[in-house]
């Protein structure tokens, strides 16, 4: 035990946060759900915490000793003891349709907007975070949170039937969903996790994040080094895919 929970035992708590469901998270752990819900409960017990179901996502109630003891565990990550947490949005999926390199595991790789996966990464849940739109990102809320690594640029292009309201508009935003609908245009946007596996670039405006602490340490220097590598093949067929 590291800390006032085994790595199990916060693993379970931080994979049904991070993974939504205890299926997912005992899937991505190799035990079954039984021993996912076991354990959880002992997590939630320790800390005193009761988690809450919002908008199809796992919440639990921020606790500074439950923070402390992410700290603790993902400097053991970065010991190698388990595997750094890497998410991403489905817009980068090319990137990510190989293998990650050797000490990390993927997440859903289906989230969108900003909010949940910045939420997950300053919280400790995940150790980085490849996005796409890193100009609607907001300012850090402290000046050492989080660093972030610009990695491409490449322009897409939003289809729509021509009757849609939207159709022949440009620089939308998504300020431009409908009010009075959920999602509005995006509401199919998750499929987006399978259609761009496909896709021969990744698209937007891409970053890696991490927190600044992190930002130095070989795991993360190495998961940069094969993205860029990744990106420089796939630049070189795709003149509109700038990197950075």
């Amino acid at each position: 035990m590291l800390g006032m929970v085994s790595a199990e035992e916060l693993a379970s708590l931080d994979f049904v946060l991070w993974r939504r469901t205890g299926k997912q998270a005992a899937q991505a752990l190799g035990c079954n759900q039984s021993t996912i819900s076991r354990r959880l409960a002992r997590c939630l017990e320790i800390f005193g915490l009761t988690m809450r179901r919002s908008r199809n996502e796992w919440e639990a109630p921020y606790s500074p000793l439950l923070q402390m003891e992410r700290e603790l565990h993902q400097h053991c990550r970065l010991l190698g003891r388990h595997p750094l947490r890497l998410e991403a949005c489905p817009l980068a999926a090319p990137l990510l349709s190989q293998a990650l390199p050797e000490g990390w595991i993927g997440g859903c790789y289906d989230h969108i907007g900003v909010e949940r996966p910045m939420g997950l990464l300053r919280e400790r849940v995940i150790d980085a975070w490849l996005c796409t739109a890193r100009h609607e990102l907001p300012l850090p809320s402290r000046p050492s949170d989080l660093v972030l690594h610009p990695l491409w640029g490449h322009p897409m292009t939003l289809h729509a039937a021509p009757g849609l309201p939207l159709a022949g508009e440009r620089d939308l935003t998504s300020g431009d969903r409908a009010p009075d609908r959920p999602g509005g245009w995006l509401q199919r946007a998750g499929d987006a996790s399978t259609m761009t596996l496909n896709a021969p670039a990744p698209f937007g405006n891409g970053a890696l994040l991490c927190h600044r602490t992190l930002a130095d340490h070989p795991s993360i220097q190495l998961l940069l080094e094969t993205l860029r590598w990744r990106l420089a093949r796939m630049a070189a067929v795709r003149a509109e895919l700038e990197r950075l």
